[in-house]
């Protein structure tokens, strides 16, 4: 199987896991804190889709230009406050799949933060968003974060060297915490990039 094809069927995977706790939030729960300190719960689930939106955007060809060009971006596609959030997040993974399934997709490079990327890359940089930011959706509301243990294994290994020596801040990755070793590996994923647990 081509390693993009490997890369969709992960994402496909944690997507799922994603929507289901994102479907599992009570009325009650919107305006709960997060791990990720800004954001409460309402705003954590619309970072996600903002997320989705911009980036099934950009594999369909929409090309932002430096910093100032994704933030206008990701401003374009933020969901409304009046938006339903599990709505629009549902309907934003469908949005993002189709564009990750386009049959020239894995073909092309696209514009990330880290510079031009191949199709993969996209695929494995949401993935790894949903597996964290699914994990802080989890913690906040109480719920089981149930992801798939050999993803989640294999994206802590990719961070492992993709932030080796890089500085952390606040904006998602965090100091390194403590977590006993034989802890599932989202557990460790989330230590990794700055979790308390």
């Amino acid at each position: 199987m081509p390693a993009t094809a490997i890369a969709l069927a992960d994402f496909d995977r944690v997507i799922d896991s994603c929507s289901r706790l994102v479907e599992g939030v009570r009325p009650d729960q919107w305006g709960l804190p997060t791990p990720c300190a800004e954001w409460d719960v309402r705003r954590l689930v619309d970072h996600l889709t903002a997320g989705n939106r911009m980036f099934a955007l950009i594999a369909g060809g929409e090309r932002p230009e430096g910093g100032e060009g994704f933030q206008r971006l990701r401003a374009r596609v933020a969901p409304a406050a009046e938006d339903d959030p599990v709505a629009v997040f549902l309907s934003s993974t469908l949005e993002l799949r189709d564009a990750f399934s386009d049959p020239d997709f894995p073909e092309g490079t696209y514009p990330t933060h880290a510079g031009e990327q191949a199709g993969e890359f996209l695929i494995h940089m949401r993935t790894t968003e949903g597996l964290i930011h699914g994990w802080d959706l989890a913690h906040a509301t109480s719920q089981t974060a149930a992801f798939p243990e050999a993803v989640a294994e294999q994206t802590l290994a990719t961070v492992r060297v993709t932030l080796a020596g890089r500085p952390r801040d606040s904006r998602g990755f965090g100091p390194e915490q403590p977590v006993a070793e034989d802890a599932p590996a989202i557990d460790r994923l989330a230590a990794f990039l700055g979790r308390s647990l």
